[in-house]
C-alpha cells in the first residue's frame, strides 16, 4: 500500500443562473450564484474532508492539519475571469465544507481572556483569484485569436456539419421552449434549458422529457469539439495546458519534504477538465468523460509514495462526476493502468505545458507589443478613456503587477522567469481577493 503525501484538486463550479458565451470568441456574460450551487460545494467540500482530512479513509493525509487549516500547509486559487463571482462563491462554499468552523479555532490574550473566531470559530483560508488581466493560466482561451481559429476550424469541419444536420429536427421542435433564441448547433441552448428546467415550474411541465437529455448530448458535443485537439500541444487544448503548469509546479512542492504544501484546490470552470482528459489520453480508455462535466466535479490528482522495492513517487487520478455520483473513479493518465511514476507523468505532460504569459501570446498568435491586460480591457479602453487616463493606468498597471509578483502564482512574462509557490504567500492570514 503506498502512502499519500499530498493532493491537488481541480473543482469545477456549482449551479448558477444562465450563462452565455460568444459562440466565436467565448466572450462571457455576467451571472450569479444560486442556494443550490453553493450548497452543492458545501457538500465537496465535506466529501473532500472525508477522503483527505478523515483518518481511517485510505487517501488521507496523515501529515495535515485536519481540525484547523494551517495556511502554509493549504493552497487554493479561483478563476476570476468569466463566471468569476459564480467561481469565488463556489470556492468560498467549499471551503466551508473542507475546513468547518471549529470550537478549537480561539487563542489566548495575554491578561488570559479567551477569543475565539466568529460563527462558532469559523476558519478563514487564504484565497487567491486569478484575473485573467494579469495572469492567463486560468482563462487562456479568451483574447486568443488561434484559439478563435481553432473554434472556426470546427465549425466547417464535416463532423461539425453532420451532427448539425443530424440535429435538424430537434432544433425546429425546440423553437417554441427557447424563446426566440437561436435554435443551431453553433448557438449552445442547453445551458438556458436546463436553467428554466431547474428554477421555472411553468417551463418544466411543458418541456418534453427527451428535450433536455438531447440538449445536453448536442452541447457535449460542441464543448469537446472546441475545447480539445488532436494534438497535446494544439490550441484546442489550451485551457488544460496553461492549467498543466501550475499542476506541474505544485507537484513539485508537495514532492519536496521541506515545503509545507499538502493540498492544492483550484477552483475553475468545465473547460480545463475537458482539455486536461484529452491531452493526458485519459479520453482514449474513458470516452463517457467527453464533453462537459456536471457542476461541481472535481479531479484529484494524489502525490504517493511508492512501496518496496519501487520507492519512487507515483501519481493516482480520481474523478468524481459531480456531488451525486456514487464515489471516486479511478482514471489513468497516458495509456498507464495504474498509477503513474511522477517522474515519467512530468516527462510526459510539460511539452505541452504553458509556462509563462509570454509562451501564452506566442501560441495565440499576438503580436509581440500585447500585454494581457490591454487585452482584458481593449474595448473598454476604446470606448471611455483617453489619452491621459491610460497613461495613467499604463504607470499604475506596472507599480500594481510589480507589487503582485511578489504575492501571487502568476505566469510570468517573461521566459527565464519560473512560477513558483512562494512560502511568504502561504504565511499570510487575510484572503486575497
Amino acid at each position: 500500500m503506498s502512502s499519500i503525501l499530498g493532493a491537488i484538486v481541480i473543482a469545477r463550479n456549482g449551479d448558477r443562473r444562465e450563462f452565455n458565451q460568444d459562440p466565436k470568441t467565448y466572450a462571457p456574460s455576467l451571472t450569479d450564484s444560486t442556494a443550490l450551487g453553493v450548497s452543492d460545494l458545501h457538500l465537496l467540500g465535506t466529501q473532500l474532508r472525508e477522503e483527505y482530512l478523515t483518518p481511517g479513509s485510505a487517501s488521507f493525509i496523515s501529515s495535515i492539519s485536519g481540525d484547523i487549516a494551517d495556511t502554509q500547509e493549504i493552497r487554493v486559487r479561483a478563476k476570476a475571469g468569466g463566471e468569476g463571482s459564480v467561481v469565488f462563491d463556489s470556492a468560498i462554499a467549499l471551503l466551508q465544507g473542507l475546513f468547518p468552523p471549529n470550537p478549537k479555532n480561539k487563542i489566548t490574550l495575554a491578561n488570559g481572556e479567551v477569543v475565539s473566531a466568529p460563527l462558532g470559530g469559523y476558519q478563514y483560508v487564504p484565497l487567491e483569484t486569478v484575473e485573467p488581466g494579469n495572469d492567463r493560466s486560468m482563462e487562456p482561451w479568451t483574447d486568443c485569436p488561434a484559439f478563435q481559429k481553432h473554434v472556426k476550424s470546427f465549425h466547417e469541419s464535416d463532423a461539425f456539419k453532420d451532427k448539425a444536420e443530424e440535429a435538424d429536427s430537434f432544433f425546429k421542435d425546440i423553437k417554441d421552449y427557447v424563446f426566440g433564441r437561436p435554435t443551431t448547433l453553433e448557438n449552445i441552448i442547453y445551458d438556458f434549458m436546463n436553467t428554466q428546467l431547474m428554477y421555472n415550474q411553468t417551463f418544466a411541465y411543458r418541456l418534453p422529457p427527451t428535450y433536455i437529455d438531447q440538449a445536453r448530448a448536442l452541447a457535449d458535443f460542441h464543448e469537446d469539439g472546441v475545447f480539445s485537439d488532436d494534438e497535446a500541444n494544439g490550441v484546442g487544448n489550451i485551457a488544460g495546458r496553461t492549467l498543466m503548469h501550475t499542476i506541474l509546479e505544485s507537484l513539485g512542492h508537495i514532492a519536496l519534504k521541506d515545503d509545507p504544501l499538502q493540498f492544492m484546490l483550484v477552483q475553475t470552470t468545465y473547460q480545463p477538465f475537458i482539455s486536461l482528459f484529452h491531452q493526458t489520453d485519459i479520453i482514449k480508455d474513458h470516452p463517457e468523460l467527453k464533453g462537459i462535466p456536471n457542476f461541481g466535479s472535481a479531479l484529484a490528482i494524489e502525490l504517493r509514495s511508492g512501496s518496496p522495492p519501487d520507492m519512487r513517487d507515483f501519481l493516482r487520478f480520481k474523478f468524481k462526476n459531480g456531488t451525486a455520483a456514487d464515489d471516486w473513479s479511478l482514471i489513468h493518465p497516458f495509456g498507464h493502468k495504474s498509477d503513474i511514476p511522477l517522474t515519467e507523468f512530468i516527462y510526459k505532460a510539460q511539452g505541452a505545458a504553458i509556462s509563462s504569459n509570454k509562451q501564452w501570446a506566442q501560441v495565440c498568435g499576438v503580436n509581440s507589443g500585447f500585454s494581457p491586460m490591454q487585452a482584458a480591457g481593449k474595448s473598454t479602453i476604446h470606448f471611455a478613456l483617453g489619452s491621459m487616463l491610460l497613461f495613467t493606468l499604463f504607470v499604475f498597471g506596472i507599480l500594481l503587477r510589480r507589487k503582485r509578483a511578489q504575492k501571487y502564482i502568476r505566469l510570468p512574462e517573461d521566459e527565464d522567469e519560473t512560477l513558483q509557490v512562494r512560502p511568504e504567500l502561504r504565511m499570510e492570514k487575510g484572503r486575497l481577493v
